[in-house]
């Protein structure tokens, strides 16, 4: 049956995306389609958990569209579909259609303490409204989906389907916008991509975990595949990011290199090489838009910022500063003279300083402590293309991330926790094989 060739039963992932489509586009003041909605969703769910999962990934572009609860509760579509696949892998466990095993992941001791340092940072915090709705929507929400993915089994496949499908078609809404001239930023001579995200640099953050994936299925099953490869790169150019650039090229290095193209992946890494120096050399002379060019003044503005960032650390060294606290006191107390054309910075826009000013010496910790475990499981692992894309995936997060966001939006952290379930599982998988 088709269902079974899937993986998932596709009536129920088309009534769940009906019901969540519903839901978040329908006005608020329709009570009825809101409750309309919300049944299909919950009932696509039920009566298909592994659909449910598929959805959880196929939303992460458009977790946007959320829609505000009570207060400052807000639902956002990957976080409905969350609750409700695990809800429904919960109702068919206990009618014995589906098998749910225990939810324990090599990443556990990692995991609690990054869940102590969370909570922690409450209570240091400021803003605890604030603070308490991204321990939510960044922390145990994301946490939920890694346990989800290791009691479900076949789950991570499901849900990575359906991420880089979405991230495709986000891609191609992208680049249409730009060739009709319908969206996107004007900014220092050229119009970047942006599709419904707030800024290019966002979606190139998003398109960037989804561009490793893709490559490595093109590279190793269909060359069919390379027609939404081309798609998703050429969303990616025309963000213009410059993390976004490098973060996709040493993650294009990195799965060509490890599906054992070697020579291919020195070849293309020498050759992106000379194109980013001949491109900056014809922005300098001012042939090229001064996007491209590297000196520009965004150079020495980050460079302030990160200062900031450092100072705020000794300030706040073992508690951080509190979840998505950063502006308020960046803002009043640490905004330097170089940087103050741009107040309202939400993030240091590096890594390892936004992990630390979020949650502290533990939260680095712990973040240093589940990169040393995905990268050793990467040593004994079979190079699929999940696993190689994943290992792509994690290059971008730590290439575009040391100058950019990397975990703290809704999108980076689902996806931040399915690249390692996803590299997990694979040496888990390995490890069966060889004792079978």
């Amino acid at each position: 049956m088709l269902h079974e060739r899937l993986g998932f039963d596709w009536r129920a992932a088309a009534l769940g995306a009906l019901g969540v489509l519903v839901l978040f586009a329908a006005p608020l003041h329709r009570i009825d389609l809101l409750g309309i909605g919300f049944l299909l969703a919950a009932a696509g769910a039920i009566w298909d958990p592994r659909a449910g999962a598929l959805l959880i990934g196929a939303t992460l572009p458009f977790f946007f569209f959320g829609r505000t609860l009570v207060g400052p509760l807000a639902g956002t579509p990957p976080g409905l579909m969350l609750i409700l696949t695990w809800a429904g892998a919960l109702v068919q466990a206990a009618r014995r259609r589906i098998v749910l095993r225990w939810p324990r992941t090599p990443y556990d001791g990692a995991l609690a303490l990054f869940l102590v340092a969370a909570l922690l940072s409450l209570l240091v915090t400021e803003y605890p409204l604030l603070s308490a709705r991204e321990l939510r929507a960044l922390i145990f929400e994301p946490v939920l989906f890694l346990w989800l993915l290791f009691a479900m089994r076949g789950s991570a496949r499901l849900a990575l389907t359906g991420f880089f499908s979405a991230a495709v078609c986000t891609a191609l809404i992208a680049c249409v916008q730009i060739a009709l001239g319908t969206g996107g930023t004007e900014a220092e001579g050229v119009r970047r991509a942006q599709a419904w995200y707030p800024s290019p640099n966002h979606l190139a953050l998003m398109l960037g975990r989804a561009w490793p994936f893709v490559l490595a299925a093109a590279l190793t099953r269909s060359r069919l595949l390379w027609i939404p490869a081309a798609v998703l790169g050429g969303g990616i150019v025309l963000t213009f990011s410059t993390g976004g650039w490098l973060g996709v090229g040493a993650a294009t290095v990195l799965v060509v290199a490890v599906l054992t193209r070697r020579t291919l992946a020195m070849r293309f890494g020498a050759a992106a090489a000379a194109t980013l120096v001949i491109v900056s050399g014809l922005a300098i002379a001012g042939v090229l838009p001064e996007r491209l060019n590297p000196l520009r003044q965004t150079g020495g503005f980050r460079l302030d910022l990160w200062v900031s960032s450092v100072q705020m650390i000794r300030d706040h060294l073992f508690f951080g500063v509190g979840l998505d606290n950063f502006v308020y006191l960046y803002q009043q107390e640490y905004l330097r003279e170089g940087a103050a054309a741009e107040p309202n910075l939400s993030h240091p826009h590096n890594w390892l300083l936004h992990f630390w000013v979020e949650l502290g010496l533990l939260g680095v910790l712990a973040f240093g402590w589940l990169q040393v475990r995905f990268w050793r499981f990467a040593r004994y692992t079979r190079r699929t293309w999940p696993v190689a894309g994943a290992l792509g995936a994690m290059a971008d997060f730590l290439v575009h991330g040391f100058i950019d966001n990397s975990y703290f939006l809704v999108d980076l952290a689902f996806v931040f926790w399915l690249l390692l379930a996803l590299l997990a599982q694979g040496c888990q998988e390995e490890g069966e094989t060889e004792r079978q």
